[in-house]
């Protein structure tokens, strides 16, 4: 098999491998917010830069596919203070929410921004904000927390099969909505929340109910019909407070329907 090197460590990949998939195969972690394993590729948030030899510019991992004999630097200088350079130009018109935020704990951004990013911020501007227009009985929509990764526009045409979440306008007055400001249509609305990497797309099945790291987690199989979906029951205190969907590319891959992920009410009726 091909080889690739990945901070020194020698790696081997099929062809077609981009390089974050090879470089978590080998234990190293490149940061993404626009990539998801099972979405398209857009390399449009810019924070898997990685310094590659003979390369004259950082590029995308995410949008690379490993080559035999490639050599590939994640904590190059140039590296790192381009992703340093992408976390301050997200974090320009988020809110800094955390504390009342339900991704807090689990958020991408929080990680990223703890991991790659700089303690000082230098923006004095007044950030944006919008108000939002309700998406349905599922998706809790606030969009100044949003860092336009478009990974929910991409779900909704690649896998729930409805062309319902759009981008609107450009630059800093980009806006991520439905189609004439309708409610989500798809029986699959759960997964918006799961996919999103910041607090933007929430449950409001789930809002200000529990903590994230308060949750005890035990793999189990959805009961809703014969077709076995993986998912996680994460609880406490003998209460199920949500169910999401868990990886298994053989049955459900990454996603699971709102009647399984919600079916979970009974056992507290």
């Amino acid at each position: 098999m091909p080889k690739c090197t990945i901070d020194g460590r020698e790696v081997e990949f099929t062809p077609g491998e981009n390089l974050v998939k090879v470089a978590q195969r080998a234990g190293v972690e490149i940061p993404v917010f626009c990539y998801h394993p099972g979405l398209t590729v857009v390399a449009q948030c810019r924070m898997c830069l990685v310094e590659i030899e003979k390369m004259p510019k950082l590029q995308t991992a995410c949008s690379t596919n490993a080559a035999d004999g490639m050599i590939v630097r994640t904590q190059a200088d140039a590296a790192v203070k381009g992703r340093a350079g992408t976390m301050e130009f997200l974090l320009l018109n988020h809110p800094l929410d955390c504390p009342i935020c339900d991704k807090a704990g689990e958020c991408d951004l929080q990680d990223n921004s703890y991991g790659h990013g700089s303690a000082v911020m230098r923006h004095t501007e007044e950030r944006r904000t919008y108000v939002d227009i309700d998406m349905g009985p599922v998706i809790q929509k606030n969009m100044n927390r949003c860092i336009h990764c478009t990974r929910c526009i991409r779900f909704g045409d690649e896998i729930a099969g409805i062309h319902e979440m759009v981008a609107v306008k450009r630059g800093n007055n980009i806006d991520i909505t439905t189609i004439d400001g309708k409610q989500l249509q798809t029986e699959y609305a759960g997964n918006y929340s799961d996919i999103c990497p910041t607090g933007s797309l929430t449950l409001k099945d789930f809002r200000f109910k529990k903590r994230a790291w308060m949750l005890k987690k035990t793999p189990t199989v959805c009961e809703g019909c014969s077709k076995g979906c993986n998912m996680e029951i994460q609880h406490e205190g003998n209460v199920i407070y949500r169910c999401v969907p868990r990886e298994n590319l053989e049955v459900n891959k990454y996603w699971m329907c709102d009647e399984g992920r919600f079916n979970y009410h009974y056992t507290q009726d």
